[in-house]
């Protein structure tokens, strides 16, 4: 089970504010709503570019989950080749802020699965405008293999958002496998793993991100 500890983050926006929860709801299957740095502003959460855009006023700043790494992830991954970042965004804690799921691994070469993720975390909400959080639990999941995607879906509307992890198993296939909040992070089960080929895991469909459509808020 891999368990790494929690790096340095070298934060440069502006922290986040102290306004309480605000709702979040879903533009459509790849976008949502929420006020991601709790400056009582709603930004928009584009799961298909893995980016934010905050608002406040007439001003728009985007950011990145590429971009979201620390210092010290950078240069881990620096020396190494087709190294991807993928991030999903979801309440996995339950209080009412957005987290941010974040793995930074290796892709694949031929049909062996890679074996180098130097992040896999979790960073619990409010979050400041680069994306990084003064509270971090790991994401422990059993494979240091490349992740093609990860989705935040809260598929029992209780609150609590699951994380699915789409991870390559090698020989040209896709595991799913489903994370839970669990004692400070997230834990990722290798029960109940679906496998898919690379061409045909599933796609998310209109309405997966669990959340109620904003147009009806």
């Amino acid at each position: 089970m891999i368990a790494g500890g929690t790096w340095l983050l070298l934060g440069t926006g502006p922290r986040p504010g102290d306004h309480s929860p605000m709702a979040i709801c879903a533009v459509d299957g790849f976008a949502l709503r929420a006020d991601v740095d709790a400056d009582g502003h709603l930004d928009e959460i584009n799961e298909g570019a893995s980016s934010v855009v905050f608002q406040r006023d007439d001003h728009r700043t985007v950011v990145r989950v590429d971009d979201a790494r620390g210092f010290w992830q950078k240069l881990r991954g620096a020396s190494k080749e087709d190294m991807e970042t993928r991030g999903a965004f979801g309440d996995f804690d339950g209080d009412g802020y957005l987290d941010l799921a974040i793995f930074y691994s290796q892709h694949d070469e031929g049909d062996s699965p890679g074996d180098n993720m130097v992040v896999h975390e979790v960073r619990y909400g409010s979050l400041a405008r680069d994306l990084s959080s003064d509270r971090i639990g790991t994401i422990r999941v059993g494979s240091s293999s490349f992740v093609y995607e990860a989705r935040a879906i809260d598929t029992n509307h209780d609150g609590r958002a699951e994380l699915e992890v789409f991870q390559s198993g090698g020989d040209g296939s896709v595991s799913r496998h489903v994370g839970r909040q669990d004692s400070g992070g997230v834990s990722v089960s290798r029960e109940g793993t679906d496998d898919f080929g690379v061409s045909d895991w599933p796609y998310r469909e209109p309405d997966a991100l669990g959340y109620g459509a904003c147009e009806a808020r």
